[in-house]
């Protein structure tokens, strides 16, 4: 165990801030342009668009550079650039990634894919990027368009071609990074194509596929799946561990089998197990978004530290709300109403938290079962 984890750990078992977070998530820009139906901002199935002002925001970049120089201070170790919208489509994008990159830092990129282009391509392979997670949804055309309406056919085999350029570069230079991560979240439109989707993953060089569960708003609840492809799914998530285990590609089937399947037909995945541990994600992790907002992490929108336009990420990191948060989170065990604003019920760190847990308790987290 390295100091940093170290500290966090000890962090965490005495209830103080010895560190700062591992791993910072930053919204650069809020335009993405996909409209993917299952998305909460830009998916055409919402009643209401978001307003011109709201969706043009973006970090300006020199505020980012003295983001990162807050994150050195910190001895953050990751940063990773994703969130409400594509970060290929922040006009600074390659330079964000250099002097994050030259702060000593790792780098993830969650992106659509669908803006790369070979020059930039070869740029982030040269720039050292650590990690990619090509938000896909669809392992053919067909479905690719059923879950965005608003795309032209043809953008799913571009992206392809760009993820098989992207491999063959790799090769050609002896790079393992960027490792590729394919992320598919399962709904009614696209639970099918499991199987395929780990096929897919082999062919471009994708070294794993994350499963992810779909986080539904009132609009968008149709996606969720009946009884009866439910019944279909587990069967084909057993042919999907198998296929994956002969490809060599490494997924999270096991976990999603575990504690995630069932929420499928209803939306609600993990707030019964918030009663039996504790969340952690306020000594470990942290989340700017495009207006600049500190929120403790993307369940959690309603929950505002500050702004870094006004103040200092560092000074916010160490702030009484979020220690008051910190304290809440931590204990919500005890009571699920301590975090009232944040979506426990389907929480995108539950496995997070759990793999802390397991490692502080490991006696008690056996007793955590499905």
């Amino acid at each position: 165990m390295n100091a940093k984890k170290i500290r966090v750990a000890l962090g965490i078992i005495t209830r103080k801030i010895l560190t700062g977070p591992v791993e910072v998530s930053v919204d650069l820009t809020r335009k993405c342009g996909l409209d993917c139906l299952m998305c909460w901002w830009w998916s055409p199935l919402l009643k209401e668009r978001p307003p011109r002002e709201w969706a043009n925001q973006k970090i300006d970049f020199e505020l980012f550079k003295e983001l990162i120089e807050d994150f050195k201070k910190l001895d953050v170790k990751r940063v990773v650039l994703g969130g409400q919208g594509d970060p290929l489509l922040y006009p600074e994008i390659l330079e964000a990634i250099e002097i994050t990159k030259k702060s000593g830092m790792g780098v993830s990129l969650i992106t659509s894919g669908a803006f790369f282009g070979e020059a930039r391509i070869r740029k982030i392979i040269d720039l050292g990027v650590d990690n990619i997670d090509i938000s896909l949804q669809a392992a053919t055309p067909s479905t690719y368009v059923k879950i965005h309406p608003a795309q032209k056919e043809g953008t799913f085999e571009r992206i392809i071609k760009e993820l098989l350029l992207l491999r063959e570069l790799k090769e050609k230079y002896q790079r393992k990074a960027p490792a590729i991560q394919i992320i598919f979240v399962l709904c009614a439109l696209n639970y099918q194509e499991v199987v395929r989707v780990i096929e897919l993953a082999k062919e471009v060089g994708a070294e794993s596929v994350g499963f992810k569960r779909i986080d539904v708003i009132p609009e968008t609840k149709g996606l969720l799946l009946t009884d009866e492809q439910l019944k279909e799914l587990k069967i084909l998530l057993g042919e999907a561990k198998e296929k994956a285990a002969k490809l060599g590609i490494a997924t999270s089937l096991d976990f999603y089998q575990k504690f995630i399947e069932e929420g499928l037909t209803t939306g609600v995945y993990t707030s019964a197990y918030y009663t039996r541990i504790p969340c952690y994600v306020g000594w470990l992790s942290s989340r700017i978004l495009s207006d600049g907002s500190v929120i403790p992490c993307c369940g959690c929108y309603d929950v505002n530290f500050g702004n870094i336009r006004d103040i200092s990420f560092a000074a916010i990191w160490n702030s009484e709300p979020y220690r008051q948060f910190r304290k809440q989170s931590i204990n919500i065990w005890k009571n699920l109403n301590l975090v009232q604003k944040c979506k426990c019920s389907s929480c995108i760190d539950f496995e997070f938290n759990l793999g802390i847990y397991r490692r502080l308790h490991p006696l008690k987290a056996k007793r955590i079962q499905k």
